[in-house]
């Protein structure tokens, strides 16, 4: 990762707000200069060269042999003491604001143990391919895993929850080293819902060789959920062709969702921002915002901070 490295430490450091972050970089026998330059920017942190632009920055180099992706995120969350949780990928980004907008939320609602914004996708070069918006998530279909399966994913590098969440569920077993996030929405959908934000929080790099593109992957969804569910037969019958026909279909999909999946206890609420402040609003189908649409955005270059 040493060619995507430090904008990704950049990106952290460079979040402005009232928070602290604990930056840990759990690292499983790197051979390149990934380590070196976190070593380096920490330095440069601790004497006081790059400028400070919330309450306090922690950042802790731990190299260590692991079994895979999941296991080095236990090994992390492990020596964690923040009150809540995210990981990234070390050739991933977060957005500007990111940050200081979750902190936004979770002062207004301090109940909220789990939530979630939406990610741009963007090339190896940092060319922004799309931007997503975000989408609401029925939390039986959570517990029962459809998401990732019949239906869209759930994004980890956008998703942040509370330590005690992660208590409640962790560690993510190890036999789990391409799913492992699948298996840990299906856990946590047991204990608190999964709250979306209308806020841009990540850049995620799409890149030859990502273990979450191989077919194992799919493998061990099935691990996580052997069976399906006539809730699952469900979605995929809506999904499938959804899928197929976007962006052509596009209204059409859009206003039949809500009158299939969120009647009665299914309609949903998310989060978004009025004049800075956050408001629950109820979702009207399954992509969020005043104007949902699904369709690809296309922007400029990813200007690294």
């Amino acid at each position: 990762m040493e060619r995507w490295i430090s904008e990704t430490i950049e990106s952290v450091l460079s979040q402005k707000g009232d928070f602290e972050i604990e930056y840990i970089l759990q690292d499983g026998g790197s051979t390149d200069k990934t380590v070196e330059v976190f070593k380096d920017y920490k330095a440069r942190l601790e004497q006081n060269q790059i400028p400070l632009l919330c309450k306090k920055i922690t950042m802790i180099v731990a190299p260590e042999k692991d079994e895979g992706p999941f296991d080095a995120i236990n090994k992390g969350f492990a020596k964690a003491t923040g009150d809540f949780y995210t990981w990234a990928d070390a050739d991933n980004t977060y957005a500007q604001g990111a940050l200081a907008g979750l902190a936004a939320v979770l002062t207004a609602f301090p109940d909220i143990q789990w939530l979630r914004g939406y990610s741009s996708t963007m090339d190896e070069a940092g060319h922004r391919l799309r931007l997503k918006q975000s989408a609401v998530y029925r939390q039986d279909w959570l517990q029962d895993g459809i998401y990732g399966m019949e239906a869209y994913f759930v994004q980890a590098d956008t998703v942040f929850f509370s330590a005690a969440l992660w208590n409640k569920v962790g560690p993510i077993p190890s036999e789990y080293k391409r799913a492992g996030d699948h298996w840990l929405w299906m856990q946590m959908a047991k204990y608190a819902p999964l709250w979306c934000v209308n806020l841009q929080t990540t850049n995620y790099r799409k890149r030859q060789g990502q273990l979450s593109m191989e077919s194992r992957a799919t493998q061990e969804r099935w691990l996580a959920r052997p069976k399906r569910s006539l809730k699952a037969w469900g979605a995929r019958l809506f999904f499938s062709p959804q899928s197929r026909m976007a962006p052509r279909g596009e209204k059409f999909f859009l206003w039949l969702y809500p009158l299939l999946f969120m009647r009665g206890k299914h309609r949903t609420q998310y989060i978004d921002f009025e004049n800075g402040v956050p408001v629950k609003k109820w979702a009207k189908t399954f992509i969020i915002g005043d104007n949902p649409s699904y369709a690809d955005i296309p922007e400029t270059l990813y200007q690294p901070h």
